[in-house]
C-alpha cells in the first residue's frame, strides 16, 4: 500500500480489532481442544480434536500479526 497516498494505519486500531478476536480464539480454541482429549468433561471427541487446535493457532497467528512491529 502507498503510505504517501492512503496515509499509515493507525496502531490503535489495528489492535482494537485484531487482539479481541485473536484472544477469543485462542481461549476458545483451548478451550476446545481441553475438552476434545477429556480433560474438561469425561468425553471425548474426534471433531473437536481437529477444530479446537485450528482455532488456537489462527488465534496466536492473528495475535502475532497484530503485536508484531511495523516498518
Amino acid at each position: 500500500m502507498d503510505d504517501t497516498r492512503y496515509g499509515k494505519a493507525p496502531r490503535w486500531r489495528i489492535l482494537a480489532l485484531g487482539l479481541p478476536w485473536a484472544l477469543m480464539l485462542t481461549i476458545g480454541g483451548g478451550y476446545l481442544t481441553l475438552v476434545s482429549w477429556g480433560v474438561i468433561g469425561d468425553e471425548e471427541s474426534k471433531s473437536l480434536s481437529m477444530i479446537g487446535p485450528l482455532c488456537a493457532g489462527l488465534g496466536i497467528a492473528l495475535g502475532f500479526v497484530c503485536l508484531r512491529p511495523r516498518p
